[in-house]
């Protein structure tokens, strides 16, 4: 019988690629999303089962995922938002980070993890952000919500120390996705500088997916060799 792994956000850059690497591998992969149209197209080309989700719907979350029982959790789906200051983040902006980057994350779990804990096996990979464990010049709330993901992530693996579920979380640097058109500056962010692809990260997947069951590869930084964390940022006084 195939591992099933349920893949958020799969029409996404890095969630299509995961898809089609995890069926490639044999698992049998259930895609969410909220693109109807491009998760029926990966369906058509990779072979797994999709279904459409927001994932800020708790209720709906719970009930879409009631009768699954994953073996792997891979949680893509989030949104950067404007690169603007913290204090000048619309009200309707700030909703939807928390609510889809944070609230949603949550939701994901409660419908989850329940079944992995029945089992006593399972792993869950989340994908955050160098931005979360550092100060920066991105989008400020979105960097909050990834250091509410880091928190998470390192809770869960307290959560769940008496269990044999792994949680890995990967620290992205810069990918190149698409993602980042949100900024308004896509071709300035990408053009020139090296960047990870969705391929690399679907490889790092695999990799923690495949170490022993007893290995938990628990928090991973992966950036492009050109790119550091950390520095110091000067105002002229």
């Amino acid at each position: 019988m195939k591992p099933t792994a349920i893949v958020t956000g799969a029409t996404g850059g890095i969630g299509r690629v995961i898809v089609a690497e995890l069926t490639q591998a044999g698992y049998a992969v259930l895609a969410l999303g909220t693109n109807a149209d491009g998760l029926a197209d990966l369906a058509r080309r990779t072979g797994c089962r999709s279904r459409t989700l927001d994932i800020r719907d708790a209720l709906a979350v719970m009930a879409a995922l009631a009768d699954e029982t994953a073996d792997v959790l891979i949680h893509c789906a989030g949104i950067l938002g404007p690169q603007i200051p913290l204090h000048e983040t619309p009200g309707d902006v700030a909703e939807a980070l928390v609510a889809i980057n944070i609230l949603g994350t949550v939701n994901l779990l409660r419908a989850v993890v329940p079944a992995m804990k029945a089992a006593d096996a399972g792993t869950i990979v989340l994908l955050g952000s160098i931005c979360g464990t550092v100060p920066g010049t991105g989008p400020a709330l979105y960097s909050a919500t990834k250091a509410a993901m880091h928190a998470m992530s390192a809770n869960l693996r307290v959560d769940l120390r008496d269990s044999h579920i792994r949680v890995t979380e990967i620290l992205l640097g810069r990918v190149q996705t698409g993602i980042h058109d949100q900024l308004g500056t896509e071709d300035e962010f990408y053009d020139g500088y090296e960047c990870l692809t969705p391929a690399n990260v679907a490889a790092t997947i695999l990799h923690v997916l495949s170490s022993p069951a007893f290995v938990d590869l628990s928090t991973i930084e992966m950036l492009p060799t050109r790119q550091v964390v950390g520095g110091a940022l000067f105002s002229k006084g």
